[in-house]
């Protein structure tokens, strides 16, 4: 099945720095259609925001495109207070819930259920000289540091069931996700993976905002992806491709120009196919790099 796939490229010049934005998104082996949706901007400042819909949710991939649009609408409201990390994570949950409301309306007016809106959303944008990212759900962080070292923060979920921003809208949804997940307070794990230090792991309560700074002047390269970025197998050797090796295949761009992340995720599938390796789930990317 050929990739279904969105990218264009951007640069946007700042008042400290010039920054290289490209996105792009692609189905899994796994999927009959692609669940997951991206959309990149430059107005008012760069940005890249991405869902991933619940495949056990019916018509999730509509509901993952208005998460998205509807965070666009909100992005000024995200940068608000964006040096102050405590104010953001006070954001954090009141932004994620006028982001569904909105997005549950339009539901309504489709005459869907408001369950299309179980999907992972993330929020990533540049103020200039720091990426700040907000995660809702699970998915992934990488980054390049200036002397090339490698490092990918994985956010996962118990019982592999992220905990949707749908789940707001509805008190019984909400109850049972709670039940069924277990013990509340490490429900949400944060794996920490760098090449040069190891790897950590932090667990926290399923509702602990995920909330990321990343200055571009130690890390020029700051990468965004849902979690087909760890869905890759390798078919032959019947196991799971080590995160760090497929991080670092795709981020070993040859240039920053044009659709740079489109052109180098085609051919690692492409590369990683020929060795019987493929995404079982749909993966999204979005790339940041300050250009030199």
């Amino acid at each position: 099945m050929p990739p279904i796939s969105c990218a264009s490229g951007h640069q946007q010049d700042s008042a400290s720095m010039s920054i290289a934005l490209d996105s792009y998104y692609t189905i899994g082996r796994m999927h009959w259609y692609c669940e997951d949706y991206v959309f990149q901007g430059g107005t008012p400042f760069p940005y890249v925001i991405m869902a991933d819909g619940c495949s056990a949710s019916p018509h999730s991939d509509i509901g993952a495109k208005l998460l998205v649009l509807n965070a666009r609408r909100e992005l000024t409201h995200f940068a608000r207070g964006a040096d102050d990390e405590a104010q953001r994570a006070q954001l954090h949950w009141p932004l994620g819930q006028r982001i569904v409301r909105r997005a549950a309306r339009q539901v309504r007016d489709l005459q869907l259920d408001s369950s299309v809106l179980d999907a992972t959303l993330l929020v990533a944008w540049c103020d200039g000289s720091t990426v700040h990212v907000h995660l809702y759900g699970d998915g992934c962080i990488a980054t390049r540091q200036a002397d090339g070292g490698l490092a990918v923060i994985q956010v996962e979920y118990a019982e592999n069931a992220p905990y949707y921003l749908s789940y707001l809208l509805d008190s019984e949804r909400h109850a049972y996700y709670q039940e069924a997940i277990g013990d509340l307070t490490v429900a949400q794990t944060v794996h920490s993976l760098d090449e040069t230090t190891g790897i950590s792991i932090r667990r926290g309560r399923f509702d602990a905002p995920i909330i990321l700074s990343f200055p571009l002047a130690t890390f020029p390269t700051v990468a965004v992806a849902t979690d087909g970025l760890h869905s890759f197998v390798n078919a032959e050797a019947r196991n799971r491709v080590d995160l760090l090796e497929v991080t670092r295949a795709v981020l070993d761009f040859s240039n920053h120009e044009g659709p740079f992340v489109r052109d180098r995720l085609e051919k690692v599938l492409v590369e990683f196919s020929k060795q019987l390796i493929f995404n079982l789930d749909d993966l999204s990317l979005g790339v940041f790099v300050r250009r030199a």
